[in-house]
């Protein structure tokens, strides 16, 4: 829940693809528009796989006000760690007294290795 936010989660919003010389599509998420929000953010989980190179796939609960902006397109940043949104925003609306609290919810995710 949102009630005690605990971190800034920014938020990169996925701008317009474009072609390399290749005629690739690619994102230039220096491009990317940020927008901060106070938001609470919970480990989920983080497991390790061993193939060809070690990963480390690391996942997070964010709660942010259910006003923010975010689409599974784009990317947050937290504690100065990118992740990628892993699926589509859940907002979470109260109905009378309880929609104060009134909340969305993101799975963030980070790939390393």
């Amino acid at each position: 829940m949102l009630l005690l936010p605990t971190h800034t989660v920014t938020i990169l919003s996925r701008p317009a693809p474009t072609r390399d010389r290749q005629n690739n599509r690619v994102v230039d998420w220096s491009a990317a528009t940020r927008t901060s929000y106070q938001g609470r953010t919970e480990p989920l989980s983080s497991s390790e796989t061993v193939q060809q190179d070690d990963q480390v796939i690391t996942t997070l609960d964010c709660f942010l006000p259910p006003s923010a902006v975010v689409t599974e397109y784009d990317r947050a940043e937290v504690n100065g760690v990118t992740y990628e949104v892993d699926g589509k925003p859940d907002v979470y609306t109260g109905h009378g007294p309880l929609k104060l609290l009134a909340y969305q919810r993101l799975t963030l995710k980070q790939v390393t290795g």
